[in-house]
C-alpha cells in the first residue's frame, strides 16, 4: 500500500540531503549571509557544531514574514521561473537549507531590516514553528542551531570524532572564505578563536591570510582568457608539493566545486616534477557564462558540469603548463620511471636499432605486505661485490650518490635509503614504546594553521612517542624542545616532517601499529628534512643500508638503489 508522507518525515528525509554533519549546515548559513549582502561574519562553534553553530552578519536581513516563510520547504528569493535555473549566480537557491536544518535540530532566528525599528525572533524544532514575536537586534541575521541530530539518533551515532568534525568545520569555512576577500570573518571555536580574517583587496592576500605565510612564497600565478572561460588563480611549486591535500581548490562564479576530472588537467603537467606521493598545491577562479555551467546537478552543489569540459581540461592543462616552463621548473630523476631523453627518430627498420631500455618491477609489490612480516629473517637480493665502505662515492644532484659495484654502477636515493635505514632503527624503538629523542641545543618554534594547532595539542602523546618533546607556545604556535633521532633541524624539515605527520594522523595511518608508526615516521623524517650529503656521509649512508635488514626498497615503497651494468650504459650510447 502506497502512503503519502507525513510532512516532517518528509523534511527528515530531505535533511539527510542537505545536512549530514555540522560543516553541511554551516556551510548553509555561510552561503545565506553572503547572498544577502553581508560584509561581515561571525562563526561560532561548540563542541565541533554537535552543540550549537551560530552565524551572525550585518546583511540585509528579513522581515517578519519572511522571517516565518524560510522555515518553509521550497522557500527561496532566487527562483521564480524555470528560466532562473539557466542563470543562478548566487548560493543557496533551492529553498531546503533552513527547512533541513530545523528538521534535525532547534534553530534560532534573529534578524532586522536597516528600515525597521525593531527585529524579529524565530524558534523552530521538528519542521515546527514554536515562538514568533518581536525583538531587540542588530541589523543584520543571527542564526543558533543548537542540538544537531537530536530527534535522529542514528545519525548523530556516526558523527566522527571532535577533531575530525572540527576539520571539515574548518574547510567549508575555507571554500567561502577564500573567494570573498572583501568579507570580515571570524571563526571561534570553545570560545579560541581560531581565525580573525580582516578584508582584503584580493584572493591572494586572503590565502596567505588564512593558510600562512609561507604559502606566498610557493604560489606561482596563472590566468588565461578566451571566448569560453577565463581561468585566473594560483598553483604551488613543485619543490613546495606534499602529501597533504588540503590546498586543493576550483570555483567557478564564485562557488567552490569539486572536479576529479580537471584536477587531472593541473597534476598533468606536474609529472615528473614532484616527489614520491605528493600533489601540487593548487587555488583556480573559472570564470563562465552561468548559461554555460549546471550547477543543479548535487544537493549540497558541490559538483557542477560545463557545457565543453573537454576543451576547459585543455586550456587548464595548458595554462598551468605553461606557469610551470615560465618560472623554470624541471623534473628530477626518478627511479621508478623510464628516463625520458630525446632521440633521432627510429622504427625497427632502421640501421642499428636498438630497443629503449627496460626496468623490471613486480606490479604486485606491496610495501606494507613486507613490514607486517618484519622482524622475521625474509631473504632479500643483494648484487654481488656489494660497495665497500672505502669506494669512493659520487654525490650527483641533491639525492643521488653513485658507487661502483661488481656489476656496475650503483646509483642510490639518498631519501628512500635514509627512510630504509631510519624505519630499522626507529621499529624496534617503538615496538617497545621507547622512542629516542635527541634534545635540541636550541628549542624552535612552529607556525600553525588553527586547524592543526588544535590537533597536534589533541594529539600530544603520540607525537611523544614518536619522539617529539613539544609545547604549546598559544597563537597557533608550538615550540620544540627535542626531535626523533636522525631528524635535522635545517632546511625546513622538522616544519615538513610534521606537516606529514598531521596529515597521517587525519587519515588515520599512524598511531595505531608500531610497524606502520615507524614507516610513517621514517617518511616523515627521510623525506622531510631535503639535506644533501657530502662524500664521507654519501659512503656512510651505502654501508649503513647495505646492513639493513630489506635494503632494497623503502619503506613507503620504491627502490632505494638501481644498478646500471654495461649493457645498460651500452644502449644508452
Amino acid at each position: 500500500m502506497i502512503n503519502v508522507l507525513p510532512g516532517n518525515i518528509a523534511n527528515l528525509i530531505a535533511a539527510g540531503e542537505v545536512v549530514n554533519r555540522p560543516a553541511s549546515a554551516l556551510k548553509e548559513l555561510l552561503e545565506n549571509s553572503i547572498d544577502a549582502g553581508a560584509d561581515n561574519i561571525s562563526v561560532m562553534v561548540e563542541d565541533s557544531g554537535r552543540t550549537a553553530i551560530r552565524v551572525v552578519d550585518n546583511g540585509s536581513g528579513m522581515s517578519p514574514e519572511d522571517a516565518k516563510l524560510c522555515f518553509e520547504r521550497h522557500a527561496t528569493s532566487k527562483i521564480s521561473t524555470a528560466e532562473d535555473l539557466e542563470s543562478i549566480v548566487t548560493y543557496g537557491f533551492r529553498g531546503e537549507a533552513l527547512a533541513s536544518i530545523a528538521a534535525v535540530s532547534r534553530v534560532t532566528l534573529r534578524t532586522r531590516r536597516e528600515e525597521d525599528e525593531v527585529g524579529f525572533e524565530v524558534r523552530c524544532s521538528e519542521s515546527k514553528i514554536t515562538y514568533a514575536e518581536p525583538a531587540s537586534t542588530p541589523k543584520g541575521c543571527s542564526i543558533e542551531i543548537r542540538d544537531l541530530f537530536y530527534n535522529t539518533p542514528a545519525r548523530r551515532k556516526f558523527l566522527k570524532s571532535d577533531a575530525a568534525e572540527l576539520r571539515h568545520l574548518v574547510q567549508e569555512f575555507s571554500r567561502v572564505v577564500i573567494v570573498n576577500p572583501s568579507i570580515a570573518f571570524t571563526f571561534i571555536h570553545n570560545g579560541k578563536t581560531l581565525y580573525n580574517l580582516r578584508p582584503v583587496a584580493n584572493e591572494k592576500q586572503r590565502i596567505v591570510d588564512f593558510g600562512g605565510a609561507s604559502l606566498s612564497k610557493e604560489l606561482v600565478d596563472i590566468e588565461v582568457e578566451t571566448s569560453m572561460v577565463k581561468i585566473k588563480g594560483f598553483v604551488g611549486a613543485p619543490a613546495e608539493a606534499r602529501k597533504l591535500q588540503a590546498n586543493q581548490y576550483f570555483f567557478v562564479n564564485g562557488r567552490y566545486f569539486r572536479s576529479p576530472y580537471l584536477h587531472k588537467a593541473v597534476c598533468k603537467p606536474y609529472e615528473h616534477l614532484l616527489k614520491d606521493g605528493c600533489t601540487p598545491s593548487y587555488f583556480i577562479f573559472f570564470e563562465v557564462d552561468p548559461s554555460a555551467v549546471d550547477v543543479n546537478i548535487h544537493p549540497a552543489k558541490t559538483e557542477v558540469k560545463f557545457e565543453d569540459e573537454p576543451m576547459i581540461f585543455e586550456i587548464l592543462s595548458v595554462t598551468v603548463r605553461k606557469a610551470l616552463g615560465q618560472n623554470a621548473f624541471t623534473p628530477s630523476l626518478d627511479f621508478d620511471q623510464v628516463p625520458s631523453v630525446e632521440f633521432p627518430s627510429m622504427t625497427k627498420d632502421t640501421p642499428r636499432y636498438t630497443a629503449p631500455p627496460k626496468i623490471d618491477y613486480d606490479p604486485l609489490f606491496d610495501p606494507f605486505e613486507m613490514e607486517r612480516r618484519m622482524p622475521a629473517d625474509i631473504p632479500v637480493h643483494i648484487p654481488q661485490d656489494t660497495p665497500a665502505a672505502d669506494n669512493n662515492a659520487i654525490v650527483f644532484g641533491s639525492n643521488y650518490i653513485a658507487v661502483p659495484a661488481g656489476e656496475g654502477l650503483m646509483v642510490v636515493d639518498v631519501r628512500r635509503a635514509r627512510e630504509r635505514i631510519l624505519y630499522e632503527e626507529y621499529f624496534p624503538l617503538l615496538a617497545e614504546r621507547h622512542p629516542v629523542t635527541e634534545q635540541s641545543l636550541y628549542p624552535m618554534s612552529i607556525d600553525l594553521s588553527p586547524e592543526d594547532h588544535e590537533l597536534v595539542l589533541d594529539n600530544a602523546d603520540l607525537f611523544a612517542r614518536l619522539g617529539f618533546d613539544l609545547r604549546d607556545l598559544g597563537q597557533n604556535s608550538i615550540v620544540i624542545y627535542g626531535l626523533p633521532s636522525g631528524m635535522d633541524t635545517g632546511g625546513g624539515g622538522v616544519e615538513e616532517a610534521v606537516s606529514m605527520i598531521i596529515e597521517d594522523i587525519r587519515q588515520g595511518k599512524i598511531g595505531d601499529d608500531a610497524a606502520r608508526d615507524a614507516a610513517t615516521l621514517a617518511h616523515s623524517v627521510a623525506f622531510g628534512d631535503g639535506k644533501s650529503v657530502n662524500q664521507a656521509g654519501a659512503q656512510l649512508l651505502v654501508r649503513q643500508l647495505m646492513d639493513c635488514r630489506q635494503p632494497e626498497t623503502a619503506p613507503s615503497g620504491g627502490r632505494t638503489f638501481t644498478i646500471l651494468t654495461e649493457e645498460d650504459l651500452e644502449k644508452r650510447l
